[in-house]
């Protein structure tokens, strides 16, 4: 037998809210449904987890931590689809690079412009 935890929160009339539930699982069953021994809710952190039967402190602050870093803002990855360098002092001129499925859906359209 063990216990999962599952967490999140909810802004309601402009106060967030923490839900947290507890439940017993048994992984030595296949195919065996979570019961559920455990729900909190409350705009306290702790009393949350306190309600739904969450009393080691340990569990506690990783659930914590767990919620801290889903509710991080993502950096968004953004790479440009075209890289322009700047003109360097010996008069070159800028260099474009095009990727080849941009180039490909260009070539496309062209061909479908000709016919």
């Amino acid at each position: 037998m063990e216990y999962l935890y599952h967490m999140h929160t909810k802004i309601i009339d402009e106060k967030i809210y923490y839900f947290v539930k507890k439940m017993m699982t048994f992984p030595e069953f296949k195919g065996l449904a979570h019961v559920v021994v455990g729900y909190g809710m409350h705009t306290d952190f702790e009393k949350a987890c306190t309600i739904s039967g969450i009393l080691d402190i340990a569990c506690r602050k990783q659930l914590l931590l767990e919620l801290e870093q889903r509710n991080q803002p993502k950096v968004p990855n953004r790479q440009p689809a075209i890289h322009a360098t700047r003109q360097q002092k010996t008069g070159q001129k800028h260099t474009v690079q095009i990727p080849e499925m941009v180039n490909r859906s260009l070539a496309q359209r062209g061909a479908e412009l000709l016919n």
